[in-house]
């Protein structure tokens, strides 16, 4: 094994530590108390990200300088520190900007809606078959053994990551069966509607999600049990869809997941003189914060025209709760800003397809958090099966790293 390779492996496994956490502050007690919107936590990790690559690159281009002046001896060292400037910004960072602040507010809602561990363990699993399909078939990244050969590491990969996904959502005979008498009690002292319509509220709804905000530990997500009703425009059709938000948290996970896998591609084309060390980090900081910003105007916009009003659009956008949300959010950053970085030096040192698939290991790390912090996976046999599952991802990850060709 190369130093590069051994660079690219210890970024990776730091990659899969911060990115199986930073999702852990989503579902926090306090982003659970005020029911975050998916934007505004976005919001805060896009901050994040920019305040800790602009650190970042401040201690980099210190060490550039002193580097410049011999005063750091780099001879037995492959690393070098190229000092940043705004002139090495590339435009590439906007692309990949662009992917992830709708990918990272759809995960967000997949968290909330949908649970931890189901989700990641949903977008890992698209991300290891698009990050294959980018870095074998387009990119020409080569296997000892040739495409087959990768087919199979990543197929044993995503048995084991299915796996971890159906033992993270499936529910024990026992909890079943409370929640069926628990929802036996809320229908006999829930009244009534007297004109049955499909748009009226009823209170025992409101008052079993204000439960479910209490206490975030239980297991189930909070609003997860509601019912989202669609209208089709009458040209279309009459009908109303019904999707169930826990249904729409995986969809949003599926969504995640291949926006993410696209994320550092643009890494691929941008100039070599802007992608050297942290720089490609600072440029996606600086994109994230702009794309951001075009995102609530967008949606002020959209919220002016149904209301109006642009007073009253501005009005109804969702409150940033900074007393309680600042900290959950930047600390969801912090950790993505080092995960993303390590994902940056991984996909340079192994490849799009291993770099990036060896990343999503992290669907171990919430799968911990999981079970042992929010309680998602209860009963013996999930974590049995969840653990086993975990086994089967670990051969896959070792069959991609003896596969692969440096």
């Amino acid at each position: 094994m190369t130093n590069d390779e051994l660079i690219g492996f210890m970024a990776a496994f730091c990659a899969a530590l911060s990115f199986g956490s930073y999702g852990v502050p989503m579902k926090g007690e306090a982003a659970t108390r005020v029911d975050v919107d998916p934007l505004v936590f976005q919001s805060y990790k896009a901050s994040a990200v920019f305040l800790m690559s602009t650190i970042l690159i401040y201690f980099n281009n210190i060490l550039a300088d002193e580097e410049n002046d011999h005063i750091i001896d780099n001879a037995n060292y492959n690393w070098t520190f190229h000092k940043w400037s705004f002139s090495d910004f590339t435009p590439w960072a906007f692309l990949s900007a662009i992917l992830w602040v709708p990918g990272g507010t759809a995960g967000v809602y997949a968290v909330r809606r949908a649970g931890l561990a189901i989700s990641v363990g949903i977008w890992s699993c698209v991300i290891v078959i698009i990050s294959f399909i980018w870095g074998v078939l387009i990119f020409g990244e080569k296997q000892k053994s040739g495409a087959l050969g990768a087919v199979k590491a990543v197929s044993v990969l995503c048995i084991g990551l299915c796996g971890i996904a159906y033992f993270s959502s499936n529910e024990p005979e026992s909890k079943k069966k409370v929640d069926s008498r628990l929802k036996e009690a809320i229908d006999e002292t829930t009244p009534l509607s007297s004109s049955g319509g499909d748009d009226t509220t009823s209170e025992g709804e409101d008052q079993v999600s204000l439960d479910l905000e209490s206490f975030p530990h239980c297991g189930q997500p909070p609003h997860s049990h509601q019912t989202l009703h669609f209208h089709l425009p009458p040209l279309i059709s009459k009908r109303t869809i019904h999707v169930p938000k826990y249904h729409l948290g995986l969809f949003f996970a599926f969504l995640n997941g291949l926006l993410a896998a696209t994320i550092m591609i643009p890494l691929h084309y941008a100039p070599p003189h802007s992608t050297q060390g942290i720089g490609y980090s600072m440029s996606f900081g600086i994109a994230a914060m702009i794309v951001v910003l075009f995102a609530w105007l967008l949606r002020w916009m959209v919220c002016a025209l149904q209301c109006r009003s642009v007073v009253k659009g501005y009005q109804s956008l969702p409150s940033f709760h900074f007393k309680d949300m600042l900290r959950p959010g930047m600390l969801a950053g912090l950790l993505y800003s080092i995960g993303n970085l390590s994902g940056i030096v991984s996909i340079q040192k192994l490849g799009n397809f291993m770099g990036y698939s060896l990343n999503q290991s992290s669907m171990i790390v919430s799968g911990l958090w999981g079970i042992f912090y929010y309680k998602e996976i209860p009963g013996f046999k999930n974590i049995l099966g969840f653990i086993s599952s975990s086994v089967i991802v670990f051969v896959g990850i070792l069959l991609m790293g003896r596969d692969h060709q440096a």
